[in-house]
Parts: structure tokens; sequence; C-alpha cells
């Protein structure tokens, strides 16, 4: 075994006379980093669809002659694309090892984008798009297992925030680079643009991954219905739940409550792009805040988040009412609890399932986030048409009350069970 790696026992396992199963910690610093850039610039590279495609939103209308329920249909294919394949994308990074998955993954993601570049209905452009989300989902598994194979517990969260910041960071890159290909040579341009991008970071990414299996057990334990008997398991998916809530709410109801308190545009706007950068910093800073005490302050963490998010949501609504420009800049707090979680949600996920099933317990986290974080908009539209757009802060702070409690109650306990049965480090020794 080379020098300087780590060995890690997990749950049910105990030390014998053979060699445990390896993560490599020890990588060299260099490689952990090209992964970690990779992850990044693979995550931003499926963003620029699947957030940026509104850029061109009109385009596509034009194209296609639809309405804005019409567009509403077509952006949401990529979505249920990616949704369908999550978990399966999960099973088979475990199965194959990840770099394989990213490159069948990323090999059916730029065909699904070229082929709605090529589409001449709305129907088939939307069945492009199914198609490229179905090969992009392997790019969010196989990214956050390969950080927790290479990074050691005390690093992991930063790094895992490192990764979540692609997916802002592609919605921002979507909504630069799209409109502009657009101008040049139509959606046909922007499309095929998207799948080069989606591609080449994906197979770049593949490149410096580890191709082995994340692990070799094997049984019903291995089974999705397996990973939700994992103690701690359903309070994590349950306060991602309660959390999206929250986070999807205010995510598309912000700059209509900002416009309802008076403010302009601009200003909803400049407070709109505020609240997304937060969003980003966010995710990084919550993850150094979850690798302090070597790695065992994860489930603490997302308590803490969603107190916070509980604070800032109570008082949103006071500061639109009094002093609404004011309220742009407490937006920033808004941002920073709501919007930091998924970091930590996600490796939080991979660590209480092991090594063996990270990537099926990261798909179903992601499932759960995704697809409840596509319910909050609709939800929340509603409670407005009936009450008014505070139903937007009344509604975020009692999930996220809701989600602070499941979290101390029930997650930090188990979370501590696991700790101390699953993450047993043994340096091993040089030969």
């Amino acid at each position: 075994m080379p020098r300087g790696q780590v060995a890690v026992w997990h749950r049910g396992a105990r030390p014998s006379g053979r060699v445990p199963e390896l993560l490599g910690y020890g990588e060299p610093v260099s490689r952990q980093r090209a992964i970690l850039v990779l992850a990044v610039a693979s995550q931003a590279a499926f963003s620029m669809i699947t957030f940026g495609l509104p850029a061109i939103g009109a385009e596509i209308r034009h194209r296609f002659d639809l309405g804005p329920a019409g567009f509403g249909a077509v952006f949401a294919a990529v979505g249920l694309g990616s949704a369908a394949a999550l978990i399966p994308a999960g099973a088979l990074v475990d199965r194959f090892g990840g770099r394989r998955i990213l490159i069948v993954g990323g090999i059916v993601n730029g065909i699904g984008l070229l082929l709605a570049a090529a589409a001449g209905t709305a129907g088939t452009f939307a069945a492009a798009l199914v198609l490229a989300g179905i090969g992009g989902a392997a790019v969010p598994v196989a990214g956050m297992t390969a950080l927790l194979r290479v990074f050691a517990p005390a690093q992991r969260g930063m790094a895992m925030g490192w990764r979540q910041l692609g997916v802002p960071l592609g919605g921002t890159l979507g909504a630069g680079i799209l409109p502009g290909l657009a101008a040049l040579g139509g959606v046909r341009l922007a499309m095929a643009g998207a799948g080069v991008a989606a591609t080449a970071t994906a197979l770049a990414f593949a490149a410096v991954s580890d191709g082995r299996p994340a692990g070799r057990a094997t049984g019903a334990g291995q089974s999705v219905a397996g990973v939700l008997r994992i103690p701690g398991f359903k309070p994590l998916l349950a306060v991602g739940l309660l959390y999206v809530l929250a986070l999807g709410a205010i995510l598309a109801h912000y700059v209509g409550a900002l416009r309802d308190a008076g403010l302009s545009h601009a200003e909803a706007a400049a407070g709109f792009a505020a609240l997304n950068i937060t969003a980003a910093l966010s995710r990084i800073v919550w993850g150094r805040v979850a690798d302090g005490g070597g790695g065992t302050r994860r489930a603490r963490t997302l308590t803490e988040i969603g107190i916070l998010t509980v604070g800032a949501t109570c008082v949103m609504p006071l500061m639109l009412a009094a002093v609404p420009a004011g309220a742009l800049a407490f937006g920033v707090v808004v941002a920073f609890g709501a919007f930091g979680m998924n970091g930590v949600l996600y490796l939080l996920a991979g660590e209480l399932a092991g090594a063996s099933r990270a990537g099926r317990a990261v798909g179903v986290a992601s499932t759960v986030v995704f697809g409840m974080g596509s319910l909050a908009a609709p939800i929340a539209g509603l409670a407005i048409e009936r009450t008014g757009y505070d139903a937007v802060w009344v509604m975020s702070a009692v999930v996220a009350a809701a989600g602070a409690i499941t979290a101390r109650r029930w997650l930090e306990p188990a979370a501590v069970v696991a700790t101390e049965a699953e993450v047993v480090q043994v340096a091993v020794p040089a030969r």
C-alpha cells in the first residue's frame, strides 16, 4: 500500500488480518485539486442548461412557436431526465466506479444536446433534453463520490462546498454565454456549444477520476431500500426535504417579493444577483464549518443552517415593510442561511452510507432534494395568490424550523453513532 494513504473500516466491519478498503485520502495535493477543479467545471457545464436555459427562452419560444407554459414544459424536460437517472447513476458509480460512468454520461449528455440543436419540433427538442438530463445525472453523483474518496473527513466539507459552487456558476455562465451563441447562430449553435462543453468537461473529469468501484459489498443492503434503512438516513432526507422547500420558495419568488414591497425592477434584479452570489459563497463557508472537529460537525451544521434561516425569514418581511431598501442588504443573510445546506447534506448522505453505497445514497438524497425543490415554487405561488408575498417568508420559516428540530432531535444523535462506528481511520505503516 502506498506511503501516506489511509484506510477506513466501515460500519459492521472489524479489523482482521486483511487490508481494509482503501479510500485514498493520501492522494497528492495536485491530484486532489485537479479532481476538485474538474468536478466544479463539469457541474458548471451541465448547469449551463439546467439553470441557464431561460436566458435563451425567448429564442426557443420563437423557434418552436411556444407560449410561456410550453416553454416551461420544455425547460422541465432536462430536469425530468436528471431526476429519473440520479439513483441509477449512483448505483452504477458504486458498481463500476466513477470514470466509466462519467465517460458514458458525458457522451449521452452531449448527444442529447446536439440532438436538441438539430430538433425541428418542440416535442423532439424536449425529448432530446430528457436524454441530455439522463446523461448529465452522472456528473453530480460521480463528482460528489469522487470527493469523498480523495479528501479526508476534515477537508470534505470545504471540497463539497466548492463543488456545489458549480451549480450557480453554471447558471451564471449560461446567462452570459448562451445568448451570445444564440445571437451568432440561433438556438442551434447555443445548444451545440453547451453540448460540446458538457461532454468535454465530463471526459476531462473522467480522466483524473478513480476508475475503481467504490465498494465490493453486495446484497439487500445495496438496494435503495437498504440505503433508506441506514441509521440517520431518513431524518437526513426529511431535513433536506424541508430545507429545500424554503430554498425553492425564496428562489422562485424573491424578485416578486421585492417588487411587491415597492422596489424597482433594477433594485430587485440587483437583489437577486446578490442572492445568487451569496448562495454560492455560503456553501463554501458552511462546508468549512462542517469540517470542524475533524469532520464530525455535519449534522450540527445542518441544525445551525436551519436556525439562521428561521431567524432571517422572520425578520425579512419586517424589513420589507419598514425599510425596503435595507431589505436588499438583509437578503444576503437570508441567502446565507436558506441556500447553504446542499453540499453538507450530500456529504453527510455519502458518509452515513459508507464507501460501498455512497453513490446510491447521494443519488437518493439528490432525487429527494431535486424533486421537492421543483414543487416549492408552485406551492408557494398558491399561498401567495391567497395571502400575499408574506407567505414566502412564513412558509420558509415554518419548514426551516421543522428541519432544524428534525436535525437536532433525530439526525444529530444518529450521526454521532454513525461517526463512532463508521469513521475508524487506521494509518497504514510505510513499507
